[in-house]
C-alpha cells in the first residue's frame, strides 16, 4: 500500500493525505477524518526516514518523564500517544526516574535523533536544562513540574488549589491535629501543594505545626517511612494530607499496618484519582488531576509548534477537584 491507494480510498488527492499525516491543520475536518479512516483500512504505514530527511525531523515526540510507575504520568503519556497516533506520530517514553544524569541523556537523545517536539516533566526546577532543546529548535512543552529557567509552553495544575482544598476538607469535618507527607522542596508540585495546605490552614484555629509536616522521597516506601515517623510521635496526628499518588500509596499502607481505622482513628486525603483509591475499603479521599486533558493539551501544542514557532509561549494552568469518599468523613 501506498499513500496513492490512501488517496484513492478517501476520495481525495494525495497532496491532502501528506498533509494529514504531516499534522498539518489546514485540511478540513471531515477530510481529515476520512483520511485517517482509509489509512486505518488499508494498513497504510508511512514511510518515517523519508518523511524525516525531507523535513530535517523525525515523527517522533519524546515524552519525559520523572516516574514511570506512577499512575499520574503514564496516563498523561497515553493521552499524549492518543492524540499522536492520529496525526502519524510516534512517542517514545523516557524514564529519569527523578536523575538529572538520565534527564540530560534523554535530552541530547531527542536533539541527536531530530524529534518532533518533546513533553517533559523535569527532574528539577533549579537544575534542569531545556536550553540544548530550545537551541536545536525542536519544540519544548514543560508539564506538571516548573523549571525555574524556561520561559516556554507550559501545563501545570493548580497545586496550590491542590492544598488549599485538601485542607479546607480536613478543617470541615473537624479535624484539627493535621499533618502533610511532602516530597523534596526542589519539586515545585509538591512545595506549591505544601504551600496552599499551609495557607489554608493558617485561617483556621489550628495551624500547621512544623512537626506535622514530613518531607521525604517521592515514592510508596518514602511516604510509609514518613507515616509511621507520624503515628508514632509523642502528639499523632489526627489527619494527614499526601502530595503525590506513591505517597499516598506509602500513608495507607502504614495506617493499615498500624492497625488503625479510617477516618475513626485518623483521615487521609491523597492525591490522583487511582484506580485503587477507588477499590479499596473504605476509599481513598483525593485530589484529583485533569490527567488526561494534560497530555491531550500537551500534544495539541507541540502540534501548533510543528506548524508555527512564533506565536508567544502559552502558559495554562488546570483546575484540580476534591473527590470525598469515607477515608476522610467526620468521625463517628
Amino acid at each position: 500500500m501506498n499513500i496513492q491507494d490512501v488517496a484513492r480510498v478517501a476520495g481525495v488527492s494525495a497532496a491532502t493525505v501528506s498533509r494529514v499525516l504531516n499534522g498539518r491543520d489546514s485540511v478540513d475536518a471531515e477530510m481529515a477524518a476520512r483520511v485517517r479512516q482509509a489509512v486505518a483500512e488499508t494498513g497504510y504505514v508511512p514511510n518515517s526516514n523519508g518523511r524525516a530527511l525531507r523535513r530535517q525531523v523525525s515523527d517522533v515526540w519524546a515524552a519525559i518523564v520523572s516516574d514511570v510507575q506512577n499512575p499520574f504520568f503514564t496516563g498523561m503519556v497515553t493521552s499524549l500517544e492518543s492524540v499522536a497516533a492520529q496525526r502519524g506520530l510516534s512517542v517514545m517514553l523516557c524514564n529519569t526516574d527523578e536523575h538529572l544524569s538520565r534527564e540530560r541523556v534523554y535530552i541530547q537523545t531527542a536533539i541527536a535523533q531530530r524529534m518532533a517536539g518533546v513533553v517533559i516533566a523535569a527532574a528539577s526546577a533549579k537544575q534542569s536544562n531545556l536550553a540544548p532543546l530550545l537551541t536545536a529548535g525542536i519544540p519544548v512543552v514543560v508539564v506538571d513540574r516548573r523549571v525555574d529557567s524556561y520561559t516556554g509552553d507550559t501545563i501545570f495544575v493548580d497545586n496550590h488549589l491542590a492544598g488549599r482544598l485538601a485542607a479546607e476538607h480536613l478543617m470541615q469535618m473537624g479535624y484539627n491535629r493535621i499533618a502533610c507527607i511532602a516530597g523534596p522542596s526542589e519539586v515545585s508540585t509538591t512545595e506549591e501543594r505544601l504551600a496552599g495546605f499551609r495557607d489554608a490552614l493558617s485561617k483556621g484555629p489550628h495551624p500547621l505545626s512544623p512537626s506535622m509536616v514530613r518531607r521525604t522521597n517521592l515514592r510508596p516506601e518514602g511516604g510509609e517511612v514518613a507515616m509511621r515517623a507520624l503515628l508514632s510521635s509523642p502528639h499523632p496526628p489526627d489527619a494527614v494530607f499526601t502530595t503525590n499518588g506513591p505517597l499516598t500509596v506509602g500513608a495507607y499502607r502504614a495506617i493499615q499496618a498500624a492497625g488503625l481505622e479510617m477516618p475513626h482513628d485518623i483521615a487521609l486525603v491523597g492525591t490522583d484519582d487511582d484506580q485503587w483509591t477507588r477499590m479499596v475499603v473504605p476509599g481513598v479521599s483525593v485530589i484529583r488531576q485533569p490527567v488526561a486533558q494534560m497530555g491531550a493539551l500537551a500534544a495539541e501544542l507541540l502540534l501548533s509548534r510543528g506548524s508555527s514557532s512564533h506565536s508567544a509561549p502559552q502558559h495554562i494552568v488546570l483546575d484540580p477537584e476534591l473527590l470525598v469518599r469515607a477515608s476522610s468523613t467526620r468521625r463517628a
